[in-house]
């Protein structure tokens, strides 16, 4: 791999952050943009400007519905759909999730949802307003126990009411799995959905949603290196079907007829029922070239890196008697490295402040709070935990350099 190369195309890493050099280790929360990602939404909105959606007949807007049509069959083959038709364009992960929720065609006779303590708030509170509406029952895998939650806790609440099981592909604290493919199993056998949290999966993984079973599928663009504001929610075309409707309007109708003096709408059975209005053109086109990127790049050699320098990382932090490290004692294949003080007194906050304001070259963005799962933390007894995570322009002397950052930190702190 040319890492210079590589660093070269985020325009980001050669900007100064205070005055210093940015290091930024903030991955799981948003990758930095590539060239080939800011080039594809400039052209778009300098070039083009335009609706797409068969909304006016002009060659602008045949161009921009062209580029998302591209986009969206870029998706469908990154996940393994079997049509274009099943990718749902949503706003990020959090709206596809909400969606899934709330149109999912729950029944009295099948009403519960399994859901797990390591989930991302935006997949386990939707299910709980839902809850709190009546038509559903939340049960939810791990509340109790450490850091390891293998797949039998989550099969164990499978039962014949089960309608739906949601679990992320990778926890956004720890970089942990969850036993897929046997969740999966038990799902099939009661007869059961599985919806599956890819947020913080695909930079560095390929999933394909129908040789794993998987129903309903979403993720956030900005977290593979796209425009904020763009995600996915996949959904198989059998389910989608039966689907209740989330947001309606422009875009969304085959037809309208008059029945009885009043209008009825027709509504379109495939991904067009879910996408009202103007959609986020520029950032659907941005997303195709973010995947476009991730595949040139190749995943592979992303996830060796990336696991690589959370490795490196990890190792350095267990000699650190001050820090635990968060997660299984068998650390993941994951980007992603969490850890909390043993020192109630020792604030992650005051590292994270540390980490911006005390290095006299250098700026390191890293992640300090809850992670938006403050269930996990609680459970575990965790106030806040620092979070620093990868992706493949970062360096092991960025690593390095973090470490040692921390180590200043806690002598300072002393």
């Amino acid at each position: 791999m040319d890492l210079k190369n590589i660093r070269r195309q985020f325009p980001a890493l050669g900007r100064l952050a205070g005055g210093k050099k940015l290091v930024y280790l903030d991955n799981a929360c948003s990758v930095l943009k590539p060239r080939k990602v800011i080039r594809a939404v400039s052209h778009y909105l300098s070039a083009l400007g335009a609706c797409a959606g068969g909304r006016s007949g002009h060659l602008l807007s045949a161009a921009v519905e062209e580029l998302c049509h591209e986009a969206r069959a870029k998706t469908a083959a990154f996940l393994g759909a079997e049509t274009p038709s099943e990718i749902i364009f949503t706003s990020g992960t959090t709206e596809g999730l909400n969606l899934a929720a709330k149109c999912f065609p729950f029944t009295k006779a099948k009403n519960e949802v399994v859901l797990t303590a390591f989930d991302h708030h935006s997949n386990l509170l939707p299910f709980l307003e839902e809850q709190k509406r009546g038509r559903v029952k939340v049960r939810i895998a791990g509340l109790e126990g450490g850091w390891q939650l293998g797949a039998d806790r989550i099969t164990s609440l499978i039962g014949p009411r089960t309608a739906l099981v949601s679990l992320p592909l990778a926890s956004n604290v720890t970089g942990q799995a969850f036993g897929l493919e046997e969740v999966v199993r038990q799902a099939r056998r009661r007869g059961a959905v599985v919806l599956a949290d890819a947020a913080q999966y695909l930079s560095t993984n390929r999933v394909d949603v129908r040789a794993a079973g998987i129903d309903m599928l979403a993720f956030s663009g900005h977290k593979l290196g796209g425009p904020p504001g763009t995600g996915v929610l996949y959904c198989r075309s059998g389910l989608m079907r039966r689907l209740g409707n989330f947001k309606v309007g422009g875009g969304t109708v085959l037809d309208v007829v008059l029945k009885g003096g009043l209008p009825e709408a027709r509504y379109f059975a495939d991904c067009r029922r879910f996408e009202a209005g103007i959609q986020n053109y520029a950032g659907i086109i941005g997303l195709g070239a973010a995947i476009d990127f991730l595949l040139e790049t190749g995943i592979g050699l992303i996830k060796e890196r990336t696991s690589g320098l959370a490795a490196l990382c990890r190792a350095r932090l267990a000699g650190v008697e001050e820090v635990e490290l968060l997660g299984p004692p068998q650390a993941p294949a994951s980007p992603i490295v969490a850890f909390s003080f043993r020192n109630p007194k020792t604030c992650a906050q005051d590292f994270n402040i540390f980490l911006n304001n005390e290095l006299p070259r250098h700026f390191i963005c890293a992640r300090c709070g809850s992670h938006c799962a403050i269930p996990l933390h609680r459970s575990r007894g965790v106030k806040q935990s620092l979070r620093a995570s990868f992706f493949v322009y970062n360096t092991e002397s960025e690593v390095r350099l973090f470490c040692d950052a921390l180590g200043q930190f806690l002598e300072s702190a002393a």
